[in-house]
């Protein structure tokens, strides 16, 4: 796969392009079955399968506050599409010229002028230009002026629910990390950068690895989970607290992951960790006698139900 930034793109003289455009955060099930569809249409007609996607969540520069945390960074994303096999991936920065494009101008100088469209693919409630003012009806109203076709996908429903990046959101942020993966297509992960800690579990012979993660990637809710831990390409089973630990005044919010069967120094090393099931809540012991036993506990229960 190809990727560039929207600055840099001029596909004029190359081949036309079939266009799936949207934020795609997550890349969940709905957006797979739109980009499929945008692959059929190229592969039909001889076009160019392109995304064409901004590089951070609009909402950054309209209104900071109500920005979502994201469920995929855009390393995520390309290895998601690479997999699907799109040849194009464009990227595009939110600025003001771009957010203040009414919605023929954006058409114009963006799907006409730099990526040669002749079809484009939205979802149903796709909306563009100053404003959000350009919906997916009046694409298609633009494109009998400026000769492209439009396709616009249905959403996908699964047990009665619509797939959207809120509706995963609402699950990960609630701890139900095991019902993810039928909306979102694979079970969600995050990476991040093993950094030092306390090296207090080292002390009691349960070393952890603290992740650092990028702020704008979203979490599960504080508590312990059952993991996956890929680190060096190999996937370990792991235990993970998210959280505060609160039975210690003033811890920062750590990711901390027991690794099974695992104990190589990994500091400044990028992992992935995938969460699989919620094991218990966040709690606050009397004395870190208590602590131990019960994480002790979490470990050899997590072994004797998963692992052995």
């Amino acid at each position: 796969m190809e990727i560039y930034d929207l600055s840099n793109v001029d596909f004029n003289e190359k081949a036309p392009s079939a266009v799936a455009l949207g934020f795609f955060d997550g890349l969940h099930l709905g957006h797979q079955a739109l980009i499929k569809k945008m692959l059929e249409i190229a592969e039909t007609n001889n076009f160019e399968s392109c995304i064409l996607t901004f590089r951070q969540h609009p909402l950054t520069l309209i209104f900071p506050t109500y920005t979502p945390k994201l469920i995929s960074s855009n390393d995520e994303k390309i290895e998601v599409l690479e997999e699907l096999s799109v040849d194009k991936l464009v990227f595009i920065e939110f600025t003001e010229e771009i957010m203040n494009y009414d919605p023929e101008e954006f058409v114009k100088e963006v799907l006409i002028k730099r990526l040669n469209v002749k079809s484009v693919i939205v979802g149903f409630n796709y909306n563009f230009g100053h404003k959000g003012q350009g919906t997916a009806e009046l694409l298609k109203e633009l494109g009998k002026k400026y000769g492209y076709e439009v396709t616009i996908v249905s959403p996908i429903e699964i047990n009665g629910q619509i797939v959207s990046s809120t509706l995963i959101r609402n699950l990960i942020v609630n701890g139900k990390v095991d019902q993810v993966e039928k909306y979102l297509g694979r079970k969600f992960s995050v990476n991040g950068e093993v950094v030092r800690g306390k090296g207090l579990g080292r002390q009691f012979a349960i070393p952890t690895a603290n992740m650092i993660v990028d702020e704008d990637h979203i979490l599960p809710d504080a508590g312990v989970y059952y993991t996956s831990v890929n680190v060096r390409g190999i996937s370990y089973h792991g235990l993970t607290n998210v959280g505060y630990n609160p039975t210690f005044e003033n811890h920062p919010f750590s990711i901390e992951t027991y690794i099974y069967d695992f104990d190589d120094d990994i500091y400044g090393e990028y992992v992935d960790l995938t969460f699989i099931r919620k094991i218990r809540k966040e709690k606050k012991f009397n004395s870190l006698d208590e602590l131990i036993k019960q994480i002790q506990h979490d470990i050899q229960q997590i072994r004797e139900k998963y692992i052995n």
